[in-house]
């Protein structure tokens, strides 16, 4: 049957294919516009042929009344392949006032004009692009215009979905506390915490992000991501259901890396406190940088030195040495370079059992590559951060849930779920 159907389309084509000259380009072009006018008649015609969400001549409303029958109205979707045009059975209740397309719901349409596989292709792309880019990158795949300000009530719209879902899975638990079934088992897991700005309409604010990982049974890493605009107690709540997904209770080592402040020790401390709290390598090692460029200046070749053997003696657990080194520097300066000798000398004092860095090494911990300002920056900068972009909150947490699904690789449970239609 396909080779019959492919030898009709073949002589369809027969004076285009005539004319290509062996470009394959130009064949490609001309067999996708083919299959696109086709699949728009094809899906056209099976839309028709399809009840479209009658279901007789009444149907009970949700204010206990009946919804009557009144009719079909037509609606109109932005396909892959084009504009569809759809009949659908349409109630309406005298009691309450409200009116109901069945067939709206059923398929996965939402407000906007577009079909769950237009809207999944816009929103696969917008989060990495911005809604121009993603706007012109549709019409040049597709052949289909979306416009920039449709693009973004889409993600702003899925994107909530995912949000609603989230809290809606903290009060189930907060309710029957039912843990999260473990999907995975492993031996050593690593939860990591920090927080990066973002601009928002008014002003900069915090996005918390977490980052679960372990590695799998071919000792590959792989990372869970947790973010939100939210307090730090309810972040703490998302990170600790997401980890018990990730095999939490389960783990016969866990590792807790964070730099130290002051509500990632109290989530540490709340949801993690049998793991071993780590000051992230990165930023303990930036923090006597910052105070080499304040002695010696940024780019100085003193600055450098000192920094790298302060830096060595945190490396091989000598923070006896460091701190009163510190100590003694700070009594020959004055001003500026006091202060920041002063405020060095009590972070790493405050934070020296979790600087331990020689004992976790032999442990076989990772001590931090920068784990949490990695995904601060992969997961939050790379997209909310560019050049001249001011969020709404709304738009700033809708995207951000949406990359995150994005990113931990749930992206079809999400389509299969129908977000438009939620």
């Amino acid at each position: 049957m396909n080779e019959q159907m492919l030898a009709q389309l073949e002589q369809l084509l027969k004076e285009e294919v005539g004319s290509l000259g062996g470009d394959f380009a130009k064949a490609e072009q001309v067999v996708m516009q083919t299959m696109l006018s086709l699949g728009k008649g094809l899906l056209q015609r099976l839309v028709d042929r399809g009840s479209n969400g009658h279901e007789g001549s009444s149907m009970a409303c949700k204010c206990d009344g009946s919804m009557r029958f009144i009719g079909h109205r037509r609606r109109y979707i932005h396909s892959l392949f084009g504009w569809i045009r759809i009949r659908r059975a349409y109630y309406h209740c005298p009691d309450c006032g409200s009116s109901l397309a069945p067939y709206d719901k059923a398929s996965g349409l939402g407000c906007e004009q577009l079909s769950p596989g237009l809207a999944k292709a816009c929103c696969m792309l917008v989060v990495d692009d911005s809604f121009e880019q993603t706007s012109q990158k549709i019409e040049n795949i597709y052949g289909q215009k979306v416009s920039p300000n449709t693009i973004e009530r889409l993600s702003h719209q899925v994107g909530t979905v995912i949000l609603q879902e989230a809290d809606q899975q903290l009060r189930g638990f907060q309710k029957d506390r039912h843990i999260p079934q473990a999907q995975v088992s492993p031996e050593r897991l690593y939860i990591a915490a920090d927080g990066t700005t973002v601009h928002e309409t008014d002003g900069w604010h915090e996005a918390k992000m977490g980052v679960i990982y372990y590695a799998d049974e071919r000792q590959q890493r792989k990372n869970c991501y947790v973010g939100c605009f939210d307090n730090s107690a309810t972040f703490g709540w998302h990170l600790w259901l997401e980890a018990c997904g990730c095999g939490l209770l389960g783990a016969e080592e866990l590792v807790f890396l964070g730099d130290g402040a002051g509500w990632i020790r109290t989530e540490h401390h709340r949801h993690f406190g049998r793991a071993t709290f780590i000051i992230d390598w990165y930023h303990a090692s930036g923090h006597i940088w910052d105070c080499g460029k304040v002695l010696f200046g940024e780019g100085a070749e003193a600055t450098e030195k000192w920094a790298e053997e302060h830096e060595s003696w945190l490396w091989e657990g000598q923070t006896r040495r460091l701190l009163s080194d510190l100590q003694k520097q700070s009594k020959r300066h004055r001003g500026r370079k006091r202060e920041e000798l002063t405020k060095l000398h009590k972070y790493i004092q405050d934070n020296e059992d979790e600087m331990r860095y020689d004992v976790f090494r032999a442990k076989g911990y990772d001590v931090g590559s920068g784990v949490a300002e990695s995904a601060c920056k992969h997961v939050v900068g790379k997209r909310l951060k560019q050049s001249g972009m001011i969020w709404s909150r709304t738009g700033s947490s809708a995207m951000l849930a949406l990359r995150i699904v994005w990113l931990n690789n749930r992206w079809e449970q999400l389509w299969q779920n129908k977000p438009l239609a939620a």
